[in-house]
């Protein structure tokens, strides 16, 4: 198979609930992940201000089925034309049907109370529901997609937790790992975990793959180094 060029991977914050991603290849663009509901829009506004019109998207890959990473999805498809895909494990959360985040439990006492008190994750709605046009169960390539890059299963944060690694040594996990909330610099595990020890594991064959840097959705890029120093303290 012919190699794709390398690609560029331009993070666009939104605000207090974290990030998405535009990626761009040599014949296509990529959205990994698509916000809350609602920000769409915003989105798109940003695309536009990097010369990336709606229907250079070819693709909405969301890393996980909590709102936060979905909510926007319905209607970035519907401006954008292009197709939603997502891990089978976290599929049910898409459709609506489940709610992901209810099955995750807080790794942290402080987090633990906080969602006592009421902070707790928001939960997905009907009009951010919607059936994906792509359900993937291992590993998968998105040459096709104008991107070269392997999206690969990355349990533990949820069922379905997916990354992405690019093959220029770039890498976008989702919420296998955060930023402290008042040490951003700082990395730390995610505040809930469907299952925590298999998030680490996840973490880990991340890192074996020796990525040049890593993009999270809450908290800033950490090189490989830091993260596997997290992961000595935690797995």
């Amino acid at each position: 198979m012919m190699t794709i060029p390398d690609s560029q991977v331009t993070p666009i914050a939104l605000g207090a609930m974290g990030k998405v991603f535009l990626v761009q290849g040599a014949s296509g663009a990529i959205l990994v992940d698509a916000g809350m509901p609602g920000q769409a829009g915003q989105i798109l506004d940003v695309l536009a201000s990097h010369g990336v019109a709606p229907e250079a998207i070819r693709l909405i890959l969301i890393t996980h089925g909590h709102v936060d990473h979905f909510g926007s999805a319905r209607e970035l498809r519907e401006r954008t034309g292009a197709p939603v895909a997502i891990h089978v494990g976290d599929a049910a959360g898409l459709r609506g049907e489940e709610d992901i985040a209810a099955s995750a439990v807080p790794t942290s006492r402080l987090f633990g109370m906080l969602m006592r008190m009421g902070a707790r994750l928001a939960s997905p709605g009907p009009d951010s529901a919607l059936e994906p046009d792509i359900v993937f169960d291992a590993a998968w390539r998105l040459d096709e997609y104008g991107v070269a890059g392997e999206v690969i299963p990355t349990p533990g944060h949820s069922p379905g937790s997916v990354s992405l690694l690019l093959d220029n040594g770039e890498a976008i996990v989702g919420d296998l790992v955060m930023g402290r909330m008042f040490f951003p610099k700082r990395p730390m595990p995610p505040r809930i975990a469907w299952d925590l020890a298999r998030n680490w594991e996840s973490l880990g064959a991340v890192l074996d793959r020796d990525p040049r840097i890593v993009y999270i959705t809450h908290g800033q890029a950490f090189a490989p180094d830091v993260l596997r120093q997290l992961l000595a303290r935690y797995a």
